[in-house]
């Protein structure tokens, strides 16, 4: 499968996944959702697998993510994320990220850090949390734009709250 079709593949399985978000769940003052399990934390502390695709090349991207909400529709995180094989760099950013109940969207500036040098990049992403018992699993897309080029990188978050 080339990777251009990946990015595509992946955001139709997420989106069929929007039938299952109960059409009456509403959120009460503790922050869970009723028809609905999705609970507010304000720490989450996460581990990304996933794959990045830059060009023709693919490769193995393994990641840490830290993030501190303010409220439950805004935060402020951290990541740190590892490319390997080839393209062998390493992506430091810090994502702004709205929530609107299992969907995070989100904006990180950040630094691409390679061989040749480090570089400015700015990512923007989508993700939706499944809840499995005290995890969270998200399948989340992200688009990273560096020196005039697109690096897409897919992947699963494994994430707990706290």
């Amino acid at each position: 499968m080339s990777g251009r079709k990946i990015p595509v593949v992946f955001a139709t399985l997420m989106l069929c996944g929007a039938p299952l978000i109960p059409a009456n769940a509403t959120e009460d003052d503790a922050g869970t959702t009723h028809g609905g399990s999705h609970e507010f934390h304000t720490n989450t502390a996460g581990i990304l697998v996933g794959e990045t695709f830059e060009g023709r090349e693919e490769a193995l991207t393994l990641g840490i993510e830290y993030e501190r909400r303010f409220n439950e529709s805004f935060g402020v995180g951290v990541l740190a994320e590892y490319v390997s094989d080839d393209l062998d760099f390493w992506v430091f950013a810090l994502p702004f990220a709205y929530h609107s109940g299992p969907w995070k969207l989100y904006a990180a500036p950040g630094v691409e850090d390679g061989e040749e040098g480090s570089e400015f990049l700015a990512r923007i992403g989508v993700e939706y949390a499944f809840e499995v018992g005290d995890f969270e699993i998200s399948p989340q897309l992200n688009v990273d734009f560096v020196d005039s080029e697109e690096v897409w990188v897919e992947g699963l978050l494994i994430s707990k709250g706290f």
